[in-house]
């Protein structure tokens, strides 16, 4: 399953960002990515879980103020895929995206960020990170 999201990401990437050159607007194309996957998400809800009470379930007290910026992270990351594809491609773009998450996920890991479980990276995670990086110069060489 997370290889298949993993290529619905690059395809997102790919779409978004013809749809931002089609626009001649990031901005506009990242809205209209989220408008219509908000709506979608709409849609799924009603027909999986037949209610939308859930929500409630995040507010209130005692529960962290930062739960609620997901979708300000999401928007800047498809926000700079869009950007970045017309520059670069979509191939280069994603695995920008890819090494970034990996340095990210490494570093909540590490530190146990964001009510994560603390997970002490090792010496062997950081060398693929390195390995990624090399990956990352060899693909923008060719």
């Amino acid at each position: 399953m997370g290889v298949v999201a993993g290529m619905l990401s690059a395809s997102q990437t790919a779409v978004n960002g013809r749809l931002g050159e089609v626009l001649d607007s990031s901005v506009h194309a990242s809205f209209i990515s989220f408008f219509v996957g908000a709506l979608t998400l709409i849609v799924v809800v009603g027909l999986v879980e037949h209610r939308y009470s859930a929500v409630k379930l995040a507010l209130g007290h005692g529960k962290p103020w930062w739960i609620w910026i997901g979708g300000v992270l999401g928007g800047t990351f498809v926000l700079e895929n869009v950007y970045l594809v017309p520059l670069l491609g979509t191939g280069q773009t994603v695995v920008l995206a890819l090494l970034g998450q990996i340095m990210g996920s490494l570093l909540v890991d590490q530190f146990g960020l964001l009510g994560a479980k603390r997970n002490p990276v090792v010496p062997v995670q950081v060398m693929g990170l390195v390995i990624l990086i090399v990956g990352v110069g060899l693909i923008r060489l060719f």
